[in-house]
């Protein structure tokens, strides 16, 4: 059992990336989000998550599409063996929360898993699950005014007709973490984009915004559950 997550790049179409873990129960990490859909498919054991202050198992035999965006935080479990495929596919038709559906016990490993299979199952869930709330979209723009923006959170803030703390007080209740957070965690996902595209490590914390490279790799390693000199190898 290696207990950590080996990530490697897709060579399949429509798949950006794929994660493997195969170990004792499955790793807690800080809440997070990706800026893709992740597919979360269980082959034995189980995966918890902790999603808007509920616990979301999936446990063997299901798959779970977290979409793009969304905060959650996997919780450690206590399973004498997991064994999990996370795929991570473009993010494209909206959906708002996590979830859940039977995929049966088709595979013996992860390498048994194909991309249309993966795909077969993101349609799946999305066929089930309903049209995104009111509301949604304006999360979405929330996303957006504090990632594309250098400005101050303050200047964010007046520029939306709020003052701080009302803006402060948005942003915790609609993206679940404060304003601060939320740029950290996209910046965090910037950093793992660079990775994942070559750009040695130094180099993505700089680009990303961190202040060297141990920095992002102790935020890198407790969010996403390996370094960034493993997942740049892989």
């Amino acid at each position: 059992m290696t207990n950590a997550w080996t990530y490697r790049r897709a060579d399949r179409a429509g798949i950006v990336e794929l994660a493997s873990w195969r170990g004792a129960g499955s790793l807690g990490l800080r809440p997070h989000f990706h800026d893709e859909a992740q597919i979360v498919l269980v082959l034995s054991g189980s995966r918890a998550f902790r999603i808007n202050g509920a616990t979301v198992t999936v446990p063997a035999g299901h798959a779970a599409l977290i979409p793009a965006g969304l905060l959650h935080a996997p919780i450690p479990t206590a399973d004498a063996e997991t064994v999990c495929l996370n795929a991570y596919l473009p993010a494209s038709r909206a959906c708002s929360s996590l979830r859940v559906m039977r995929a049966g016990n088709r595979w013996r490993s992860v390498d048994e898993i194909s991309a249309e299979h993966i795909r077969e199952i993101a349609d799946d869930i999305l066929s089930q699950a309903p049209s995104s709330p009111a509301g949604y979209t304006d999360r979405a723009k929330l996303g957006v005014a504090l990632t594309e923006s250098a400005e101050p959170i303050g200047d964010i803030a007046a520029g939306l007709g709020r003052s701080r703390e009302g803006f402060s007080r948005l942003v915790r209740r609609e993206l679940g973490v404060a304003p601060h957070a939320f740029r950290l965690l996209a910046r965090l996902n910037l950093a793992r984009q660079l990775l994942r595209a070559g750009e040695p490590i130094a180099a993505a914390a700089a680009d990303a915004g961190f202040s060297d490279q141990s920095h992002l790799t102790r935020l890198f390693r407790g969010t996403f559950g390996t370094t960034p000199g493993v997942y740049w190898r892989d």
